[in-house]
């Protein structure tokens, strides 16, 4: 996908998200499913509830992206940079998330059932409440 495609889907799911907010049904939910976003810039943007499933967003900059609600499972997000990303609620399960930076980001309620977090930059802390581990 090229940078004019990301741009048209990215403006489509705006006027989708601003529809929800109004009753209307404008746009179109961003549908990335099984799509290669290899690299892509998408810092900033508001990508709540768009499918992600089984694509590749490998070295992709994701940093302050709002992807709450988002279907991310079985994505490629290796080498990603998440930082300070919004994931409320996201479903990561299957995601391989290696090396990925989500150094700041909120990850409260996302799933990450059988997600492959090795060598993942994320605090401790942070790991520990998303995977519900206990001491």
């Amino acid at each position: 996908m090229n940078a004019a495609e990301l741009k048209d889907i990215l403006e489509e799911h705006t006027q989708w998200l601003r529809g929800g907010d109004t009753g209307q049904s404008f746009g179109k939910r961003a549908d990335f499913a099984g799509q290669d976003l290899r690299g892509l810039d998408m810092t900033g943007t508001d990508l709540r509830h768009a499918d992600f499933r089984e694509a590749d967003l490998s070295n992709c900059k994701l940093d302050r992206a709002i992807l709450s609600g988002c279907n991310l499972t079985g994505v490629l997000l290796r080498n990603a940079s998440l930082r300070g990303a919004l994931l409320e609620g996201a479903d990561l399960s299957n995601a391989d998330l290696r090396m990925a930076d989500l150094l700041g980001a909120q990850l409260t309620g996302a799933d990450f059932w059988r997600a492959n977090l090795n060598g993942c930059r994320i605090r401790a802390e942070v790991l520990h409440a998303v995977l519900r581990c206990r001491n």
